[in-house]
């Protein structure tokens, strides 16, 4: 009988809508047969067809003809109550489903320049909101890849996320990289996963997956990895990484700074974040600056920047950036002149205008 008791348990759990749904209908049908057998008796001409009609507007809530007998009001009592429940809860269950289809939001087919996102952790909200802050790149397509649980519905009462889309599986999967189109993204995000024995080996295998996508490509996005033991480092830029960013090195670092130097770390938390309040730091390709920029050496061009100086947005000079190579503030051995290609790294406040600032 104890293990009957268990079977029928187990199913009920496996099936419980299919059950219930008999259960009305049983408890529909019996109720139908019973007001029969008991108002026939005050009601001689009474038809089953007329008993399943009590039965039925009582059971959806509304005022039929009231039974003659006790048992027959009792019984629309009962379904009266049923009725209610069974119609809310299949209300509320359409209710959901609209707002499910109004939430949801699809990944669009042919993206590209986007970034991706691979795993979820506690940096993962304040990524997004400084990529699509009204300063930095609003217009960005976001898609992220994480097991993780994603309160997806919450984080989208946030317009940050109005352009962000969620791939709930595993993004070592090549399948599941190619269908968030990493390998025609402009950047590939890779968080530590740290419920994983080993997050920076997983993050090995999505730059190694990544790579594999994108090999007859003309190009590659460019990888960003969160590494958590730095000695690691030369195996993830075996995979593909193209950067990478060790969170307890550069704490580390500042700590010691701000130790010899107060108030560094409000500097570092300036450059560091988008608002209208703060200078960030900013690359400014070779399409963004004069052309006559080309064969000036490093104080000309600053030397053009303050003369042109904008009061609201002022522009400081701070390095170059040559292919791979980031040169701050360089020294007569390290930079001559600006090369084709090359790019300029500059504080201001607001993403500069170079062009339109010189010409002013």
């Amino acid at each position: 009988m104890k293990a009957y008791t268990q079977a029928i348990k187990r199913t009920l759990k496996r099936t419980p809508t299919i059950y219930l749904l008999s259960f009305l209908v049983i408890f529909f049908l019996v109720s139908v047969v019973i007001i029969h057998a008991y108002e026939k008796e005050k009601i001689p001409d009474l038809s089953y067809f007329d008993a399943f009609r009590i039965v039925l507007v009582f059971f959806f809530g509304e005022y039929g003809d009231t039974p003659k007998t006790s048992v027959g009001q009792v019984l629309s009592i009962m379904l009266f109550l049923l009725g209610i429940l069974v119609v809310a809860s299949i209300i509320g269950k359409i209710a959901s489903i609209f707002v499910n289809m109004k939430l949801e939001v699809k990944m669009p087919r042919e993206t590209e320049q986007h970034i991706v996102m691979c795993n979820w952790n506690s940096s993962a909200d304040r990524i997004i909101k400084e990529i699509h802050s009204p300063l930095a790149s609003p217009e960005t397509e976001i898609i992220v890849i994480s097991e993780s649980d994603i309160n997806e519905q919450q984080l989208r009462l946030s317009p940050e996320y109005e352009k962000v889309y969620f791939i709930k599986s595993d993004p070592t999967l090549h399948e599941v990289l190619k269908s968030a189109r990493a390998q025609f993204a402009k950047s590939v995000i890779i968080l530590a996963d740290r419920h994983c024995s080993d997050p920076d080996a997983k993050t090995a295998l999505i730059a190694l997956a990544i790579t594999k996508l994108e090999r007859d490509l003309p190009q590659k996005p460019h990888i960003i990895a969160e590494v958590m033991n730095h000695r690691k480092i030369h195996h993830l830029i075996d995979a593909g990484v193209d950067e990478w960013i060790c969170a307890t090195d550069y704490a580390l670092g500042i700590i010691s700074q701000s130790a010899l130097f107060g108030k560094l770390s409000e500097v570092y938390q300036q450059l560091l974040t988008y608002s209208r309040e703060t200078n960030e730091i900013y690359l400014v390709e070779g399409e963004r600056y004069p052309p006559d920029f080309i064969g000036k050496s490093f104080d000309e061009i600053s030397s053009i920047l303050n003369t042109h100086r904008n009061p609201q947005n002022p522009v400081i000079l701070l390095g170059i950036k040559r292919d791979d190579q980031i040169i701050l503030n360089p020294r007569a051995n390290e930079f001559d002149r600006l090369k084709q290609h090359d790019a300029l790294i500059v504080m201001s406040f607001d993403p500069p205008d170079l062009i339109a600032l010189i010409a002013t």
